[in-house]
This record gives C-alpha cells, sequence and structure tokens, in this order.
C-alpha cells in the first residue's frame, strides 16, 4: 500500500460528526471500473468452518451528516479497546482528496499519540467480489496498538457527505498468534553456539513439521520462532506516509512499467526454489467463519510487493494480531472475500499465509486491482516511504517470487506483458503494461506503494531470487529401520542428503536436533552421523546459500535402547488337522510390546520363522515328544528380547481309553498304530484321563460316520458330526485349551439314523 493521495478535498464535500466534532471531506465523481475476466474457480464459503481460537471484534461509529465546509476537529472521545483502525464510507468508488488524520490514547499509558496520517485505499478486488454489494469504501487500516481513545481532524473544504461513512475499530484479541505450516522451522537465535557433529547442543528452538502443501489446511498450531531483527531493521518510530501524484487512468495499449536502477540480467529458465517457513491461518487465528468465496486462477505470472503502511512502530510479537485485525478490516469494513494479499511479512522476517484457499495455489487476492487473477502478492508490515528496508525481508521476499513463480516455470528475473483486467488510477481496462515478474504495487497502480525505500530495493530482491537453494532432498537415514514415517535407531543415525546447487554458492549446512542446532558440516558435506538420546526427535538439515537464503527438509527419528517385554508367557496349542506319529499340528501363541515401535518376533525353534508386528501366534507342526520353542521379540530399532519353553505333545491310542459298552478294533495302516475303535450303538462311550493343559481328538470321517458328543470334566461341551464324503483319517475335528492340570475327556455315540458309526483315532494332550 502506501497510497496515492493523502484523503482530499473534491468535487462532493464529508461531514464527519463523532462526539459533538464536525469534519469535512470531498470526494471526485468515480465511475466504476469495466472488468475484463479471466477463467477462475470459485470456492465457496465453508459451512462448517471452524471459529478461531482468537476472536477479533469490531466496533464502528457511525457518523453523522451534516453540512458546511473548513477544517473540522474530532474531540477525544473514549472507545472500547482497539488496535487498528480506519474511516470507510458507503461507496467504494468514492476518491476522497482532503485529509484526515487520527490519534489515540494507549491503554497501557494512557498517553495520547501524536497525529497520525489515514489515506484512501489503493488495493481492491475485481470481477465479481468488487461488484459484492457489502463492498464499502476506505482509508488504509492504522494499527496503533492497545487503545481505548480516538481523536480525528480533517482539512479540506466542499459541501455534502458520503452515505454510510463510519469509524471503524478492530480489536485482533489480547492473546499472542501461534505458528503454522510450511516447512519446518527451525530460527537460530543470536546465542546459538555451534558444536561438534557427534554432540548436540545449541540454543532451543521452535519448530513445524508440516509440509507447505498440507499446510495450507494444516491444524497445527504450536508457537512459531522469529529471528530477532537486524541490525539494519527498520526504524520503529511512527510517522505518516508519503503521498505521491496519482495519474489518470490511461488507454495506452502497451506499456513498460520503470525500473529503479538497471535491471538484473534475466533468464528464461526457473528457479525451482523451496517455500520458505511461514505462518499458517491457523497460526495466526484467521476468523474462517467469515471468508466469503474465494476465486482460484490457473498460474502466476508475476509477484506483486506492497507494504501495508499501517505503522513501523510495532514489535514483531505483534505481528499475529496485526495480521487478523488487518483480515477483520478487510472483510467486515471493506466487505471483501477474505485478507486481499496471499502473504503477509513483518519486519523480522516472518511470513504468514494470508488469503484463503492454498500457499501454494494461484489464490485470485484483492491487492492489485486491475491484476489480482493469476498473480500473487506479498505485503510487507511497515511504511516502507519511511522505514528502511532490510535484508531479512528482502531474503523472503526473493525466495518467495523464486518459489510461486518457478512452480509456473517462470524466472524471477524475467519480464511479462500483461493486460489490466480492470481500471485502476494507472491504467484503463484492456491496457496491455510489460513489467518485471517481481514488481512493486506502483507499476500497476498510482500509487507510492511499497514505498520508495522497499521500491529502491527491488532490483537487489530479483538478483537475490535466483540466489537460492534447490534440489535438497534427503535420503533415507541408516542406522535403523522406519516405521509409519518415522525413523528408528538405537542411538547412531546416519543422514546423507543430496543438492543441486553448486558447492560454491553453498555457505554451509546446519543440523538442527528438536530446533537446537547440532552441527554446521563445511558447503561440501552430504553426509552426519548423530548420537541422540532416546524418544521422539525432529531432525533438520537446512542448506544456506551464500546469498542468505535457505533451504531444508526434515525427517523424524525415534532413539530406543529398550527391548521389547513379554506381556504373557508363551502358550503352545494343538489346533485341527491331521496328525501322525510323526506330526501334530500346534499354535504358539505370542505377546510383547514396545515402548516405541514394534517390530514382530523371529522364531528360531523349531524352526525360523520370521512375524510381523501385529502377528500374535504362529502355526506350524512338530513331532509329538518334547518341543522347545525359541523366540525373540523385536522393535523396530533393532532392540530384541528372547525367550524359550520347552512342552511335550502325547498320543493317547483308543485302546488307553476306558470303554463303556462293546466297541469293535478296526484295523488299518491309515489308523495311528495301524487300528482304531468303533462302535454304532447309541450310549458307547470312550473316556481318557490326562494331565495336561491341551487336547485333541481324533477321529476317522467317512460317509457313513455319525455324530459323537463331547464332554470335558463331566460337562458336555460339543456335538460332532463326523460324516466326510471322502474318507479322512486321524482327523482332529475338536480340540480345546485347558487349564494346566488333571482332565478327563469323554465322547459319546449318539446312534445317527443311517450312518451311527463312530471310528475313535485316539486323543492327543500337551503339557
Amino acid at each position: 500500500m502506501n497510497r496515492r493521495l493523502a484523503i482530499g478535498v473534491g468535487a462532493a464535500a464529508a461531514v464527519l460528526a463523532a462526539g459533538g466534532g464536525v469534519a469535512v471531506l470531498a470526494w471526485p465523481d468515480s465511475a466504476d471500473p469495466t472488468f475484463v475476466a479471466e477463467t477462475v474457480t470459485v470456492l465457496p464459503p465453508d459451512p462448517a468452518a471452524e471459529p478461531p481460537t482468537i476472536k477479533t471484534d469490531l466496533n464502528t461509529v457511525e457518523i453523522a451528516a451534516s453540512s458546511g465546509g473548513g477544517d473540522v476537529d474530532v474531540p477525544e472521545r473514549e472507545t472500547k479497546r482497539f488496535s487498528l483502525l480506519g474511516i470507510t464510507w458507503s461507496d467504494p468508488a468514492a476518491a476522497p482528496d482532503g485529509t484526515i488524520e487520527v490519534r489515540t490514547r494507549s491503554v497501557q499509558t494512557g498517553e495520547w499519540t501524536g497525529w497520525q496520517s489515514l489515506e484512501r485505499s489503493d488495493i481492491g478486488p475485481d470481477g465479481a467480489e468488487a461488484a459484492d454489494t457489502a463492498r464499502r469504501g476506505g482509508t488504509e487500516p492504522l494499527w496503533v496498538g492497545p487503545s481505548d481513545g480516538v481523536a480525528a481532524r480533517i482539512a479540506g473544504a466542499g459541501s455534502g457527505l458520503p452515505k454510510g461513512l463510519r469509524l471503524d475499530l478492530i480489536d485482533p484479541g489480547t492473546e499472542a498468534g501461534g505458528q503454522g505450516g510450511g516447512e519446518p522451522v527451525a530460527e537460530e537465535s543470536a546465542s546459538a553456539t555451534p558444536t561438534d557433529e557427534s554432540t548436540s547442543g545449541g540454543t532451543v528452538e521452535e519448530s513445524e513439521s508440516a509440509s507447505p502443501a498440507a499446510s495450507a489446511t494444516s491444524a497445527s498450531a504450536s508457537p512459531s520462532v522469529s529471528p530477532s531483527p537486524s541490525a539494519s531493521s527498520p526504524s520503529t518510530t511512527p510517522s505518516p506516509a508519503k503521498t505521491t501524484t496519482s495519474p489518470a487512468a490511461t488507454k495506452t495499449t502497451t506499456t513498460t512499467a520503470p525500473t529503479t536502477t538497471s535491471p538484473v540480467p534475466t533468464s528464461t529458465v526457473p528457479v525451482k526454489a523451496q517455500f520458505p517457513a511461514y505462518v499458517n491461518r491457523k497460526g495466526w487465528s484467521a476468523d474462517e467463519t467469515i471468508v466469503k468465496s474465494i476465486s482460484i486462477g490457473t498460474e502466476v505470472k508475476a509477484l506483486w510487493v506492497h507494504h501495508t503502511a499501517t505503522t513501523n512502530d510495532y514489535a514483531c510479537s505483534e505481528s499475529a494480531a496485526i495480521v487478523r485485525s488487518i483480515q477483520a478490516y478487510h472483510v467486515k469494513s471493506n466487505g471483501w472475500s477474505d485478507i486481499g494479499y496471499n502473504y503477509l511479512l513483518d519486519k523480522c522476517g516472518k511470513l504468514f499465509e494470508g488469503r484463503k484457499g492454498g500457499v501454494e495455489v494461484p489464490v485470485v487476492g484483492a491487492h492489485t486491482q486491475g491484476f489480482n487473477t493469476n498473480y500473487a502478492a506479498i505485503s510487507v508490515i511497515g511504511n516502507f516511504e519511511t522505514a528502511a528496508s532490510n535484508a531479512t525481508i528482502e531474503k523472503v521476499i526473493g525466495q518467495v517470487a523464486a518459489a510461486r513463480l518457478g512452480k509456473y516455470n517462470y524466472n524471477p528475473t524475467s519480464s511479462v506483458t500483461v493486460t489490466a483486467g480492470s481500471s485502476n488510477g494507472k491504467y484503463a481496462a484492456g491496457a496491455k503494461v510489460t513489467i518485471q515478474r517481481v514488481s512493486g504495487h506502483r507499476d500497476a497502480d498510482a500509487t507510492a506503494c511499497p514505498g520508495k525505500n522497499l521500491y529502491a530495493r527491488l532490483p537487489a530482491i530479483r538478483a537475490l531470487s535466483v540466489e537460492q537453494i534447490t534440489g535438497l532432498a534427503l535420503k533415507a537415514p541408516t542406522g535403523g529401520a522406519a516405521s509409519g514415517g518415522v525413523y528408528y535407531v538405537k542411538k547412531n543415525v546416519g543422514l546423507s542428503w543430496s543438492v543441486s546447487t553448486a558447492t560454491s554458492k553453498i555457505a554451509r549446512f546446519e543440523i538442527y536436533v528438536d530446533s537446537k542446532r547440532f552441527s554446521m558440516p563445511a558447503a561440501s558435506a552430504r553426509s552426519a552421523t548423530l548420537s541422540l538420546a532416546a524418544g521422539k526427535h525432529s531432525i533438520i538439515v537446512r542448506a544456506v546459500h551464500v546469498s542468505g537464503s535457505h533451504a531444508q527438509v526434515g525427517t523424524t527419528v525415534f532413539g530406543d535402547v529398550t527391548a521389547p517385554a513379554w506381556t504373557a508367557g508363551m502358550a503352545v496349542n494343538l489346533r485341527t488337522g491331521t496328525y501322525s506319529a510323526t506330526s501334530a499340528p500346534v499354535t504358539l501363541t505370542l505377546s510383547a510390546k514396545d515402548n516405541a515401535a514394534f517390530a514382530g518376533f523371529t522364531v528360531t525353534k523349531p524352526r525360523a520363522a520370521k512375524l510381523g508386528a501385529s502377528a500374535r501366534s504362529w502355526s506350524t507342526t512338530v513331532k509329538p515328544g518334547t518341543t522347545v520353542y525359541t523366540v525373540t521379540a523385536r522393535d523396530v530399532a533393532g532392540n530384541a528380547r528372547g525367550a524359550q519353553i520347552s512342552r511335550k505333545v502325547s498320543l493317547l491310542a483308543e485302546t488307553s481309553a476306558k470303554k463303556t459298552g462293546t466297541w469293535t478294533t478296526v484295523k488299518n495302516s491309515a489308523h495311528l498304530k495301524g487300528k482304531a475303535l468303533s462302535a454304532s450303538a447309541k450310549g458307547r462311550k470312550l473316556t481318557w484321563t490326562f494331565t495336561g493343559r491341551t487336547a485333541a481328538l481324533l477321529f476317522t470321517k467317512t460317509a457313513k460316520s455319525g455324530k459323537v458328543a463331547i464332554y470335558v470334566d463331566g460337562k458336555k461341551v460339543s456335538t460332532v458330526d463326523l460324516k466326510s464324503s471322502k474318507n479322512a483319517y486321524r482327523q482332529a475335528v475338536w480340540t480345546r485349551n485347558l487349564s494346566s492340570g488333571k482332565h478327563k475327556i469323554m465322547i459319546e455315540v449318539l446312534g445317527t439314523s443311517g450312518r451311527p458309526a463312530v471310528i475313535s483315532d485316539g486323543l492327543v494332550f500337551g503339557n
């Protein structure tokens, strides 16, 4: 912003009355601009939008109309608490050419500030958003900090008053804004001390783990850490914005926007830079419930650089509150769909996601009238007509430009001829103008924005935009294994990375563990080994360009030296299937857990097997007799804990059972030991007594086989039908796990009609 003329006198007069005071303003007549439509996709409002964690309130003071002229003072008056203010009116086409100044009372000190100018806003929407009947004209908002009183004075003369004139006071809430998405943040404080690669150290920093693409919808909101302002940070002394003369809208066919110095050598080769770390909308507590329809374009062909012209007198800890206030002003006061800018940047270099829809999506903003669709805009918080730019600001703008333009295969140092989508104070709708792909707002409209000091730095910013780290990629760590996107090691993890940028252009690498700077490998390094304490760790590898820009990649590594714990003893249970003198089907049950990530079991006896993390049993066959089972529980990091048991499987022939009634011996080599017992009469019984913890009954199944009842320790537990289309011998059709001890199992022939025969091959038990 920082804007055309200060508000002045024109053809129509305005009268401001507040608290008994009267002010006169003037407004020239202005026709609605013609709009040249471009293809967009419209995203409707979210009916289920989540309310913000920090509520922003708007209080308005309606201004009564009266006639008259001359200079007018609005006396000091007490108000509800606010931190940002502006004046709005019903007709968005009104263009005042008088002056408005305000002063406010500090909540903290109770003292009144000096007079500060309000300028007419020179940013705005196009298309359907511009046609919204709820849209209002207004001044640029002014950040004044926590205040509870306001006064105004107006210089100018005329007659009449725009309808709906009012004073808008925004309270952004009292909590500090948090952080959001983007690449992992690990900003180094001034006191950070590098340490050797083999040891941890450094100053505690906060970090984020959301990727830029996901961050647009990310729900994380842990606190963000901003670097301290550099020595070249802008002055914090408040002063009114300077003004420039606004040329009338022209119908020029093709115009080349002026440059401040000799242009940077251009290239058409895109710079595939990483989008810098940023605070997402949830991080600064955007109010999603007030957002209207948002349009999405098809590309970003240029980046407009703005400034908010709000104030230079702010602490960077207030930046999130300023962004919240600007959103409230743009939506509730101006009547726009959302905050106008795609990105906002404070003087300390902290970047904020602006208009809803996606950080790396071509969201149509309301920032550069006539040039909103298929452009992006970044606005630096402050007034750079009076404040100096600084290297931190310029570095971030350069990286944003490279990333946004590079995504659509444009080099940020190149130029492009564009068409005005609607009329503004400089160009008529349809006018063609050749601009740098990184340009100032004043290149597209009649405005001083982004302030003479920041505008003068645009050639340097373009030069910085191509000085980026590209192609940084982290390879899979070594020293452990991955599970669920997290890498697990016992203690040492090996990192290796690749980068496209030439080593001569790299200043150094920085490795952060849990946001503490761990080491600073040389520019030629492509690997490092870290020794980690137990627990979950966020690891970031940052590549720093000689220009000061950087890119970073991260991963999560869990240090784990604790072996899994067995939660229950192993057990061996008999299972259904075919038994013989050399083979008994069994199931080994397993139960273990790990403090970090369980990997599974490794069986070495009675035979080798490797089981996954979800395994709770293992089925195999063993030779009747005593068998040793040796199993190791493993975790992903490689820790292990073994266990061993010995279990015996015994075969009890049918002849060892106590008989009730007549049973006939059947001889066949397919039976256990070549013979079995058969009975057809109802009520015939066989009973086995044994000491063990699992049992299986063996039968021969035929087409003529009938049903049998099964009793355990005197209680009927099952009825089994032994009929089979094919003969099957030594079949365990019933098994049961028991408490360890002495048991009695009995079978009873049920005398099934037409097929009463039951052939018993004996009983198997385990202990």
